[in-house]
């Protein structure tokens, strides 16, 4: 191989190289993020608050007291429904913006 065709290389090697660091590093932020993440959705009202973390899993759940005493059970029942299911879906739509965000440039 000539000189140029070794410098060549090795510029190549360092750049696809780096290219590779880029990812990593994007990647552990990334899982970094999700291992944190919680979202939150609240009722209408205001009176249901649920949270869940980056597997839909819900984490917490708060109650207003004027809810526990004026809503019957089914009433309270599908209000929490609702509200961790909002809050999953926006779960959903934050892990998306957070994959596009890391998501490497196409023309490297």
């Amino acid at each position: 191989m000539t000189e140029t065709a070794d410098t060549s290389l090795q510029t190549d090697l360092q750049d696809t190289y780096g290219r590779y660091e880029e990812l990593r590093s994007g990647v552990d932020e990334l899982q970094r993020s999700l291992a944190t993440m919680q979202v939150s959705a609240e009722s209408e009202n205001g009176v249901v608050h649920a949270t869940v973390d980056a597997a839909g899993s819900l984490v917490g759940l708060r109650l207003d007291q004027q809810a526990c005493r004026e809503w019957n059970v089914d009433t309270l029942a599908r209000v929490i429904v609702e509200t961790v299911q909002n809050a999953s879906a926006g779960k959903t739509r934050q892990i998306e913006q957070l994959v596009t965000n890391h998501r490497p440039d196409e023309d490297a």
